[in-house]
């Protein structure tokens, strides 16, 4: 599988540092934030888990503004990804940021969804499954699902109406 990430890099402060792991063993990437990687990755058909880890960010890597909200953040922000060339749309947002907190208050969530934004250190993780192709078209296949609902689907009326001339008489 051809894997494509697409990154806005903040460098005010320096280079913030990622690194990327496919399904926790496959490490793919371990250093300076760039603004495109790109790998081929060798994967059996089936789930995975691409995981995008912002670390060693410190608390002199942002820089406070006169009424103290933050002016400057060294950080990654996911700006594309992509799947055997084919660009992630909506499903970018099905990805969970796990941030680790420097300093955690009581009221700052375990996860932050969506969010493609890494200020904390923590790592955003998204679930696809390969082909990619077939897990596109399977989460984008347009209109209403029926399935498990009190509406019949196109296959359930197709049945029916098979039936209805198997038992018509012959005339």
């Amino acid at each position: 599988m051809k894997l494509q990430l697409n990154f806005d890099v903040e460098r005010s402060l320096g280079d913030p540092l990622i690194k990327v792991t496919v399904d926790d063993y496959m490490l793919l990437y371990d250093g300076v934030a760039q603004d495109c990687l790109e790998f081929d990755v060798l994967l059996d058909d089936g789930n995975h888990e691409l995981k995008i880890t912002h670390h060693g960010k410190t608390v002199h890597d942002h820089v406070l503004a006169p009424d103290g909200s933050i002016a400057i953040d060294k950080h990654v922000e996911i700006v594309g990804v992509e799947l055997d060339h084919i660009p992630l749309a909506s499903e970018l947002w099905l990805g969970k940021f796990f941030p680790v907190y420097l300093h955690k208050a009581d009221n700052e969530p375990y996860s932050i969804s969506p969010n493609l934004y890494l200020g904390h250190n923590g790592t955003w993780v998204l679930q696809f499954a390969t082909p990619a192709a077939k897990w596109l078209i399977d989460i984008r296949r347009p209109g209403p699902q029926l399935s498990n609902t009190i509406f019949k689907t196109n296959h359930q009326v197709l049945e029916e109406i098979k039936n209805i001339f198997e038992n018509l008489p012959d005339v």
